[in-house]
């Protein structure tokens, strides 16, 4: 597994303007998330063959466009992931659930790189099985970074 033998670069870029939030924080917790995701990788999955991981937090509207030209869906969402080591991810969708959810933005955003990567090792969320597998693995994942 090239990440776990010599290490990822992962980079975490703020491309939005409209949710204030400590990047550094959410670049801390994609860091200690991502070998507890590779270690629960599925063999031949692209998280056990990525160099390098890069994450953008956009805004509603442009997470919507990506949405609509890959996935046919012109709503917001919060986090869509491509196999090629990229994560895109909603700040505006993670401020209103860290509201509903009482997390801080920064944890929601985390979450949804969590979610992501998960998807990297393997993971997919179409069935309810599938979904409760995920959510299970990120819960775990979240419990050992927060406590």
């Amino acid at each position: 597994m090239k990440g776990a033998e010599e290490g990822i670069r992962i980079e975490i870029h703020d491309a939005q303007e409209l949710v204030p939030f400590d990047l550094e924080v959410v670049r801390n917790c994609a860091e200690s998330a991502f070998p507890l995701c590779l270690n629960k990788a599925i063999k031949g999955s692209p998280l056990t063959a990525i160099d390098s991981l890069e994450v953008s937090i956009v805004s509603d509207a442009d997470i919507a466009k990506v949405h609509e030209k890959f996935m046919d869906d012109p709503s917001p969402t919060d986090v869509i992931t491509f196999d090629y080591g990229e994560i895109i991810s909603s700040a505006e969708t993670a401020l209103r659930a860290s509201n509903d959810m009482e997390m801080s933005v920064e944890q929601e955003l985390a979450l949804y790189i969590i979610h992501g990567m998960l998807h990297l090792a393997g993971y997919r969320d179409g069935t309810s099985e599938e979904f409760n597998k995920i959510t299970e693995l990120q819960e775990k994942i979240c419990a050992e970074l927060w406590g």
